[in-house]
């Protein structure tokens, strides 16, 4: 059975004033073949959400900064880092 991708960071971007997110950012770790990672965006929010894969998390995360940077000229970004049900070290098998 293919392990379920895991959640290890989200963000919304808010306007100030505003209690509805203008923008989201999730970033997601594939536990599986093809491994990887992944950064979804919707901006604005109620857009379709674009996805890129990256084959590690240095680049992913890289993305997230960047993506980050761009939105904070438009408001201030809430970001989570749930707890992981799995460590994000690599999980493929020995």
């Amino acid at each position: 059975m293919k392990a379920l991708p895991q959640l290890r960071e989200a963000g919304w971007l808010y306007a100030e004033g505003s209690d509805i997110p203008s923008a989201d950012v999730r970033l997601w770790q594939d536990m599986a073949e093809p491994w990887g990672w992944e950064v979804h965006l919707s901006d604005p929010a109620r857009e379709p959400m674009q996805r890129a894969r990256y084959a590690d998390e240095a680049e992913a995360r890289a993305e997230l900064v960047r993506i980050y940077a761009e939105g904070a000229s438009r408001g201030v970004w809430r970001v989570t880092r749930p707890e992981p049900l799995f460590p994000a070290e690599d999980s493929r098998p020995s």
